[in-house]
């Protein structure tokens, strides 16, 4: 009987060790697996190979280049709105790495806050923008209204850049021919877009990236947001993606202005 009983406990010891040996196995070809599947996902997001055609400041400053670079729709206009933020120095940092820039249209109210932050991004070579003073739906305001929306942003920008804005997004993208009397009346050229990441709604660095480069088909304006890190992250995931197929990034102004020696 005790030999029978030892065999017993003999086996269930082995059997419950074999159990665990195939639970671990299980659990780490599983974990392999989600690996390899991350690591699939940022094939396309990771560049592969530098791109000779980022390489020379000096070509993108000349016209001619960047002529051609909108001719084979290889251009591009980064833009973000709603700043300042706690995340805006880490992205102009980001910018820089690159030797890229970008367009900031800020919000009066939020440049008060962290002044520092549009002094920065202005002295490493980025636009600033007017995107109002509160961001308020200017549809519903009076002429006077937008006005002093748009006059108190452009004296904050101002005092700090020494340089006055001529650029302007509106709130929402909402225009009518008031808003566009007001405008042309300050000499403010409107900016809106042709990509709209909708990072304020994702929320998510992959799901943010996937969306831009489904929609983006070269010379676009991308509107992003500066105040969400996964905004950053995925800006940063974007340009090397785009810098790696030789797309070159340019101010708003810039990409308006070669637009229209193109036309004409």
């Amino acid at each position: 009987m005790k030999i029978f009983y030892f065999k017993k406990r003999y086996i269930f010891m082995l059997s419950i060790i074999l159990l665990l040996g195939i639970t671990i196995s299980v659990t780490l070809v599983i974990n392999t697996n989600k690996k390899d599947n991350n690591l699939h996902s940022l094939d396309n997001i990771i560049p592969q190979e530098e791109c000779e055609c980022n390489d020379s400041t000096k070509m993108k400053e000349n016209d001619e280049f960047l002529k051609e670079q909108y001719k084979n729709k290889k251009l591009v206009a980064l833009t973000f709105d709603d700043g300042p933020s706690e995340y805006t120095s880490t992205l102009i940092d980001e910018l820089k790495k690159r030797n890229v820039v970008a367009t900031f249209f800020v919000l009066g109210k939020e440049v008060e806050k962290k002044p520092e932050a549009l002094k920065f991004a202005f002295d490493t070579g980025n636009e600033i923008g007017i995107h109002s003073y509160e961001h308020k739906l200017f549809t519903k305001l009076s002429e006077e209204e937008i006005l002093l929306q748009v006059s108190k942003a452009k004296d904050i920008i101002s005092n700090i850049t020494e340089k006055k804005p001529n650029l302007i997004r509106v709130p929402y993208g909402s225009i009518n021919k008031k808003i566009k009397k007001v405008l042309s009346d300050h000499e403010l050229t409107s900016v809106l877009w042709n990509v709209d990441s909708l990072d304020w709604k994702l929320r998510n660095t992959q799901k943010i990236y996937d969306y831009v480069m489904k929609k983006f088909k070269g010379n676009d304006i991308i509107l992003m947001h500066d105040s969400f890190k996964t905004s950053i992250e995925a800006a940063t995931l974007i340009i090397d993606t785009l810098q790696n197929k030789c797309y070159t990034f340019v101010t708003v102004s810039e990409f308006l202005r070669i637009k229209n020696e193109m036309k004409s």
